[in-house]
This record gives C-alpha cells, structure tokens and sequence, in this order.
C-alpha cells in the first residue's frame, strides 16, 4: 500500500463515463434551490464553541479512550508481549514506515532511469545508507536544467507491494516522485502524479494517520510536524488497535494480575462487531471523501469507540460504485453475503493482524477461516479445478485483479463472490439523485451529515475539469454549505468550503468574501490562507492577495505554490522585480516545475526582458507531460505578456 492509494475523484471518472452520458445527467439535472446565503457583513463573529469530546463522554467500560492517557510505543509493549511484539513487527502493518537509512533495502539501486515524458527519474543510495530521488529534464535547447533532487527521508510502505517516500524539509513532509513497486521490482512514477504539475505533493495528516504510527501536526498546518516527525517510532504499532497503554502499563507494572477484560487497555477481541470493525475503518474505510467531524483530527480516534463519532465517510452512490479500487477493501467486503448474512463478519474473522501465514500455510490457513463458517456445505467445485487452484477457496470466491487507481496495483476482491464474475461497471444515476452518500448515515446526527456533504462536495468541484459539471457540482456544494452556515456561521470549514464551491461556479468575489470569513476565524490556517490569496487572485485584489501568499510563505517557507501566487500577484500589479524575486525563489525550491517556470518568463517579460522571457516561456512548455498542459501555458503567457 502506497502513500497515494486515494481512490480518483468521483467526478473525474463520472466526467470520463462512455457516451458522456454523466455529463448529460449533470447538466440536464435541475439546479438546487439554494437558500439565501449567510450575511457575510459581521466582523465580530467569533468561532464556534467546539462540541463535547466523544473520547470524555462515550460510555466505555475500557478507561484508555480518554484523551489524557498517554502513547507509550511498542518497546514498552514488548517488555511483556515479547512473542506478539516480535511477530506483529514481522507483519505488513508493523513494517509499515521506517526511516530510509534504517529500513530493508527491498529496491534495486543504479538500474536504468525511469523516463516518463520530457523527464528522467532516479533514485541514488550512499555509503551511509541516504536515498536521494533525482528529476532531470532538458530546455527547449535540449540543454540540461539544474536537477530536482530530494532526500528520501521516510519509506512508507511494508514493501509488499512497493514503497513510496517522504522528504522531510524544515518540518514540512512531502511525497517524492519515485515509488518502488515490488511485484514487477521496478521504480515509477508515484501513484497519481503529473510531473506536468510539479514534482511534490503535500504529505497531510489524513494520509500519514494510515501509514505511520503518530506524528504531531502543527496547528492550521497542511504538511507541517512538530520534531522529531516520529517521537515514539515509524510504523503503526500496537496502540492503533489497542490504544494508548500508558494507563494499561502502569497499573500491570503494579498489579500483574487481573480479571478479565482488563478495562486498562482495549483488547478488540472483547468489543462488539461494528466496534471491532471501527478499528480497522481508520485506514480501510478510504470512501471518496472523509470530513472530519467539527473539533476532531485524524489521531482523535480511539479504539472501543465508533469512527463515526470522528469523521464522516463519504462514498458513491450505489450505481456509481468501482469495486475494483485499492483501498476499498472494507467497502468490498460490506457488500458480500458473508457480511450481510451473517452480521458478524469482521476483519479479523479472516486476517491475524498480529501475523501473516507462511507461504506455504497460506491456503491452509484461510481455508480453515472459511470452513469456520463453511463447514457443513463442502465445495461443490470440480476436484479437478480445485487441485489446479491449490483447493484455495480464495482463489475461486476472492479472485485478484488489476486496481483502477493504482498502477501496477491489484486488488483481492473482498466482495466474496459466489461464482467468478466480472466486476460490475459504474453506472449513471438518474436525475436529483445525490453522487456522494454517508457511509453510514444512521450514525451521523442530520447537521453534521449536511455540512459534511456540502464540504465533501465542494471539494470535488474544484476537482473537475471547468465547464457544467463543475458548475452544477458546485451549486449543490453550496446549497448544503449554506444550509449548514444558517446554523453554524463561526465553523470556519464551512467557510473554505464555501470559499471551494464559489471559485468552481465562477463567482470570484463570494469565493473572496467567504475567504475572508475563514480567515478571520481561523487565522493560523494555511488552508484559509491558500484559499484568500487564490480567490484574491481571482478577483483581482492583487494587494490582498500579495498579503495572504506572504503569511503563506512565512508559514510553510519550503513551499513552492505561495510563492508563485504572490509572483502572480506582484506581476498583476506592476512589481515586476518583486515578481521576479519570487519565481527564482519558487526555483530555487523545485528547478524543474513548469508554472514557477512560466512565472519567470511573465516575471522576465514585465521587467523588460522579452527574449529572456520568450526562453523561459519555451522551456516551460518543454516541461509539460501533454498538449493540454503546453496548450494551457502558452494561452497564459500570452494572456500575461501583453
């Protein structure tokens, strides 16, 4: 499992439905009644009060939940779960990050480079252990530009299916380009990237809360940590299925003995199924949006408690649904019959999640898990199909296929299929009928459900390409937003998603406006600020946008996209030189990404330069991966170089 495994945007793919019948769908549907939108005049309101902490209210027999109990890690675990320890470190899961020095070296170093489009990628290991990740492209010339080269800091990913990584810059994280894939044992571009669009993404607590065992995000952060990132350890450890054991150690380290359940420390074997599952919903329940609820973050979870009362999982409407995804095991499995049925299949009714079988107990011992269940209603399959698949009941009932969103990916199918079967399609949907459902709407109090929805939505529209599904994405976005803000004006979520769901309509000074809003309640946000400064941009308040892009960079200084919002906005407004200034800075960041590379020839242009900003402009074409992206940047330039 790879750092990037989140599905693709809903509407991306209902845009690419055969026929163009999902675009037909959005822009034939009626568009929503929208209620009259919050007054935005007041300048006095202040945040909303944050709701009760589920982990102090829940009635729990299990005392860790708590929010003061404390993390310990696994050496402390080990010190009395010695055999479980060694062999849950031995699982996917226990090896699921390490530091690039410290982990197995699974990859092959100095093979041929890696070629997608106009650039070269390769990764590079030391003496000492260090991975560096290096981009290398030409100019227009056919001359070489200064590489982009990145530590590889952190490897995520046990190896079974690859790695992907992270570079660790002044307490930022980011993903690099390169990921490892070790069924084919080759490197590639990392799931889900366009270097067309620059060679790193932010790495954000919702994706490292699956693939590390804890960090401590800095407050209004999108990518930053407090030091040292990992301050008990990298991979997940005991205490994401068991929770925090400082409580558990000290009163065993007191008194060994106890009855049982020992209510110190959550043993999931003692919840109830749908709390089982909870536990393992924190990295398998994927969905296409998670909204977390209002005052919650993505390390608020604690086991013996509903995910529901965290975050709101948002998925596809039925007819829309692509089993074939990775990461959606959980979603697979809850359409099986098995689960239905029984009401009491969970994850570890099939999966030990302190060991994985040897390969050559591997059928045995799956086989075993189904006939606990199986047993009186033997295989009815031909002995001789049985023998050629290893009398594998997954083999036949759980068959592997290609991942739609992960290439070089494939998935076990978790729906339990009777008989093989292709995967069904996604359908289209009839009109005034949702895209986006809650996963579990029953758990979810109404107004939460409302403004989950409305920022699940507004974070797709942004997601679509511009035209009428866009829009009328948008405009549902919004309804709900509005809806949702009638009630809770000082919940500044609601304020950057409605900030989302006006710039996607068109409607620049809304989005400007309802940015404003998000910023006066959450100041320390970097979201906010991105929002203000774009939809600033936008509108045309060059200053405004100058002033939000400059807090940005101070905020999060290794971060490439504020300072080509605020060269934009010094170019817009006649400070070609502090435009210039700003996207040599951008490149001095990430040589080889192609706006920083338009930003300069605009920068070069404005500043009287024009055959050194028609170079420029010609190398950032060089750099895009398609026709659309050189289409895009050549209507630019001209836009901006008149």
């Amino acid at each position: 499992m790879t750092l990037t495994s989140k599905p693709v945007a809903l509407f991306v793919a209902l845009v690419l439905l055969a026929g163009g019948a999902a675009v037909a769908w959005f822009v034939s549907q009626r568009e929503p009644a929208l209620p009259p939108p919050p007054v935005e005049g007041d300048e006095h309101i202040a945040p909303d009060p944050a709701p009760p902490d589920p982990r102090l209210t829940w009635n729990s027999p299990f005392r860790n939940i708590k929010p003061d109990v404390g993390y310990t890690g696994d050496a402390r675990c080990a010190e009395c779960h010695a055999a479980i320890a060694t062999s849950y470190h031995a699982h996917p899961m226990g090896r699921s990050a390490d530091l690039t020095p410290d982990a197995p070296v699974l990859e092959k170093y100095g093979g041929p480079p890696v070629k997608v489009g106009p650039y070269t990628l390769r990764a590079e290991r030391d003496a000492t252990g260090a991975v560096s990740h290096v981009l290398s492209a030409n100019d227009a010339t056919g001359k070489p530009l200064p590489d982009y080269a990145v530590r590889a800091d952190v490897a995520i990913g046990s190896g079974a299916h690859g790695r992907s990584y992270l570079t660790v810059e002044q307490g930022s994280a980011w993903q690099t380009a390169l990921s490892w894939f070790a069924p084919q044992a080759k490197w590639d571009v990392s799931p889900g990237f366009d270097l067309g669009t620059g060679g790193r993404r932010y790495a954000v607590p919702t994706c490292l809360s699956c693939h590390v065992d804890s960090v401590r995000p800095v407050a209004g952060a999108t990518n930053r940590y407090e030091e040292p990132l990992f301050a008990r350890q990298a991979s997940i450890g005991c205490e994401r299925c068991h929770g925090p054991g400082e409580l558990h150690a000290r009163e065993r380290a007191k008194s060994p003995a106890v009855a049982k359940p020992d209510h110190s420390i959550v043993n999931p074997k003692h919840l109830a199924p749908a709390l089982q599952t909870a536990v393992c919903e924190q990295c398998h329940l994927q969905g296409e949006e998670r909204v977390w609820r209002r005052g919650r973050g993505p390390f608020d979870f604690r086991p013996g408690m509903p995910f529901d009362e965290f975050v709101t999982v948002f998925v596809r409407h039925p007819d829309l649904v692509d089993l074939s995804r990775s990461v959606g095991q959980h979603e697979q499995m809850a359409h099986s019959k098995c689960a239905t049925a029984s009401g009491k299949l969970v994850c570890t009714s099939c999966h030990d999640p302190h060991a994985v079988p040897a390969p050559a107990q591997r059928e045995a011992h799956y086989r075993a898990r189904c006939n606990a269940c199986h047993e009186h209603k033997p295989c009815t399959a031909r002995r001789d199909l049985r023998a050629d698949r290893g009398d594998s009941c997954v083999a036949c009932h759980m068959p592997r296929g290609d991942s739609s969103n992960i290439a070089h990916a494939s998935v076990t199918d978790h729906r339990i299929i009777r008989r093989p079967a292709p995967r069904p399609a996604p359908g289209v949907l009839s009109p005034d009928v949702a895209p986006l459902v809650p996963y579990r709407p029953a758990a979810v109090p109404e107004p939460d459900l409302a403004r989950g929805l409305g920022i699940a939505l507004g974070r797709a529209a942004v997601r679509v390409p511009p035209g009428p599904v866009r829009a009328t994405v948008a405009r549902h976005a919004e309804g709900h937003l509005n809806r949702a803000l009638a009630t809770a004006r000082g919940d500044p979520d609601l304020w950057t998603g409605l900030c989302a769901a006006r710039a996607a309509r068109g409607d620049d000074s809304g989005a400007l406006a309802a940015a404003e809003r998000a910023v006066r309640l959450a100041p320390r946000s970097e979201l906010a600020h991105s929002d203000l400064a774009a939809a600033a941009l936008a509108a045309g308040r060059y200053d405004r946008a100058e002033a939000a892009a400059t807090v940005l960079i101070g905020m999060n200084p290794r971060a490439v996209d504020p300072l080509l919002t605020r060269s934009a906005a010094r170019a817009s407004s006649g400070n070609g030189p502090g435009a210039l200034a700003d996207a040599r800075a951008a490149l001095a960041l990430h040589p080889l990404h192609p706006q920083a590379r338009l930003r300069l020839a605009v920068a070069l242009h404005r500043t009287g330069d024009a055959r050194a900003a028609a170079a420029e402009a010609a190398n950032a074409l060089a750099l895009a991966t398609s026709d659309r992206q050189r289409n895009a940047l050549r209507e630019q330039f001209a836009a901006e170089a008149r």
